[in-house]
């Protein structure tokens, strides 16, 4: 396995397979390439989330599960601002954590969803800022050596899921697209956009990059 990568990220509007495919990610490393992995969610999560200040963290886990992603109605820029420094803090002081935690002991980390989201689509994050703004930001945020983004066509997404509608599916998958196209341009990371239509044949595809 390729010395370099150490974390992978996943990326993908809901109903591209991403899950599917990370599942298959995580046992291929650990049965052919004998390493230990662990799966992140979406950031390093060295602080709760918001709603366990409120309600603790076993309840607020509980209420986070049972809302739909993106169905969120904060408007306010104070509150976003006040949220996305929140994760923002978490994500920049978590890599840290996670260094010692894994990645020095030869852990590879896989992330379900990464700071991509809050770029592209922070309303799934109850976040209401300008994508520009909220990029700028990556600059100091850890770039891990591989980015994947899975997508579909908004049918064969569709058939899978039906949390979002065609329109929506088109628009982020466009935003991704072009945001993995240009920090593929920009950084010396991977950033990987394939159309997860055939599971092995996009499996083949990963399978190369971590060799």
């Amino acid at each position: 396995m390729n010395k370099n990568i150490k974390i992978i990220t996943f990326s993908g509007v809901d109903g591209a397979g991403k899950t599917t495919i990370l599942t298959k990610v995580k046992e291929l490393i650990e049965n052919k390439y004998n390493k230990k992995v662990v799966v992140v969610r979406h950031r390093p999560s060295i602080l709760p989330i918001l709603s366990a200040i409120k309600h603790g963290k076993k309840e607020a886990e509980k209420k986070t599960m049972e809302v739909l992603p993106r169905t969120g109605g904060n408007k306010s820029k104070l509150s976003s601002l006040v949220r996305f420094s929140y994760y923002l803090t978490d994500y920049i002081f978590g890599q840290f954590v996670l260094y010692f935690k894994y990645t020095r002991k030869d852990t590879i980390i896989i992330y379900d969803r990464y700071y991509f989201d809050f770029i592209n689509d922070s309303r799934r994050t109850n976040i209401d800022l300008n994508s520009k703004f909220v990029k700028f930001f990556y600059n100091f945020v850890f770039k891990p050596k591989l980015n994947i983004f899975l997508y579909a066509s908004p049918e064969v997404i569709l058939s899978r899921k039906q949390e979002m509608d065609e329109k929506s599916i088109v628009e982020l998958t466009d935003k991704y697209k072009n945001l993995f196209a240009e920090f593929d341009n920009k950084y010396d990371q991977e950033y990987l956009a394939i159309e997860n239509i055939d599971i092995e044949e996009t499996m083949n595809i990963i399978e190369n990059q971590i060799k």
